[in-house]
């Protein structure tokens, strides 16, 4: 479950199968919710490449959604216009930006989220169950008041973490002390290839419980051969 959804990397990364999404974005939303449910030919449909902005407001919202946050470098939001970024990488055969190279990777790897789910709904309004929990909220700092939503009472989303049940972890910056956060890894920033500026990632584990990714997918394996096998799920 991951109740800050945004673009979903640690479900992603790690291959997960059966996961909720919540958010409070209806940008994210709704662009989560095409994702999951539209035909692979709404992606196919796309252009592969744009020469103006324009051409990407006549497209359907679903899709403009998606070309909106590819034709630009980090938005915590939909950008409006086609960024240099995208100028850059738009022949570089790469998925650095939105092309033909993007598009085929998100319809070859679409089946993979069809048993996903995503909900507009806020970190404290979510059903409580026994799941591993990956709480990635907007960071307590200058660039986290950056994202549109980031106001966020962080004493009590730390009270909120502690009493879930199954695995959590939770990320911040180093520094933050709503929980008792230990240093992770320092991250190159999405501006920092210029200037060299680091992101020193921090992580909250709950207390007896393994976050181990492997672990956790051996552990969802298990449990997803235990429902086929009586019927469940």
């Amino acid at each position: 479950i991951e109740p800050f959804a945004g673009t979903a990397s640690y479900s992603t990364r790690w291959n997960a199968r059966r996961v909720k999404l919540y958010d409070v974005s209806p940008d994210i939303c709704e662009l989560w919710d095409f994702l999951i449910n539209c035909p692979t030919t709404d992606i196919a449909n796309i252009p592969d490449s744009f020469d103006d902005f324009t051409d990407i407001e006549k497209l359907a919202r679903g899709q403009q959604l998606l070309c909106r946050f590819w034709v630009a470098k980090g938005r915590a939001q939909p950008t409006l216009t086609l960024s240099p970024w995208y100028f850059k990488f738009r022949e570089s055969g790469s998925c650095h930006v939105w092309g033909p190279q993007v598009k085929a990777r998100i319809i070859r790897q679409k089946e993979l989220i069809m048993d996903w789910t995503i909900d507009q709904m806020s970190w404290e309004d979510i059903p409580i169950c026994d799941a591993h929990w990956h709480v990635d909220p907007p960071y307590n700092n200058k660039p986290g008041s950056k994202y549109p939503f980031s106001k966020v009472n962080f004493e009590a989303l730390g009270k909120w973490c502690q009493e879930l049940p199954g695995a959590v972890d939770v990320c911040e910056n180093l520094g933050a002390d709503w929980l008792e956060f230990e240093h992770l890894c320092d991250i190159v920033s999405s501006r920092g290839r210029r200037s060299g500026a680091v992101s020193k990632e921090a992580v909250w584990r709950k207390p007896g419980w393994s976050t181990d990714p492997n672990e956790i997918q051996k552990i969802a394996t298990a449990d997803a051969a235990a429902e086929r096998n009586t019927g469940h799920g």
